[in-house]
């Protein structure tokens, strides 16, 4: 009896939402190099075992549940609920302050709390971040986000550093990043970067859009990934 598992790797152009989902060819005779090396492919791999490696098929699916799948899930979910409320707080602005919906005003996070950036005053700033921070849907989603992000990133012992090809500029990078949370604090604007990861659907000669499925979450987090420092293999 043989089990099959897909792992999931960083230049996949569609992420896969869990192992027995993924449609892949079995490949027979893949065993701990491919387990050891599976993050730096280039496409999906496929793992298959017998029946008696069954701790080490589990061990494997846990790594990609926990490192990969896991965060894309809840990256998707969260960035899809900050994008309608951003989308509908904007919407109230254009009715009650067109020069601040005009403004090209974004947020980020800082303190544990969402702030406004862009050309805009400080008091027009407290003005909309008093708003922002009230929407518990939008505050619960950044917060979610921001986890989903870090789990994704940051490099552990699970979540070991790779090369690989970054699914949003499909440039290869090394991804070894540590302080995850550090680096996106203050930095991190999510209009530009749901912007970002819509952009990667749109067709280059002007026609209709991809479907990205459920997968702008897994393209959002490698947004990030193409904007932080990667510390060097040592």
């Amino acid at each position: 009896m043989n089990i099959t598992a897909a792992v999931l790797t960083s230049s996949s152009s569609a992420y896969t939402h869990s192992a027995q989902e993924a449609n892949a060819t079995s490949t027979a005779g893949v065993q701990s190099e491919a387990l050891a090396s599976y993050r730096n492919s280039s496409s999906t791999v496929a793992l298959s075992f017998d029946s008696h490696d069954s701790e080490e098929w589990l061990e494997a699916y846990r790594r990609v549940s926990q490192t990969r799948t896991g965060p894309m899930l809840a990256a998707d979910d969260s960035i899809k609920t900050i994008e309608e409320r951003l989308s509908k707080f904007q919407k109230s602005l254009a009715l009650s302050r067109p020069d601040l919906a005009q403004s090209g005003w974004d947020v980020t996070v800082k303190d544990g709390r969402l702030k406004v950036t862009g050309d805009i005053s400080a008091e027009d700033k407290l003005y909309m971040e008093v708003r922002l921070n009230k929407d518990q849907s939008l505050v619960s989603a950044v917060v979610s986000y921001m986890g989903a992000a870090k789990t994704y990133l940051e490099t552990t012992d699970l979540n070991t550093a790779y090369y690989g090809s970054n699914g949003y500029t499909g440039q290869t990078m090394l991804y070894n990043f540590k302080d995850v949370d550090k680096q996106l604090e203050g930095k991190i604007s999510f209009r530009d970067l749901i912007a970002s990861s819509w952009s990667v659907y749109d067709d280059p000669n002007g026609g209709e859009r991809g479907d990205p499925g459920n997968y702008r979450g897994g393209t959002s987090l490698e947004v990030l990934a193409s904007q932080l420092v990667s510390r060097p293999l040592v």
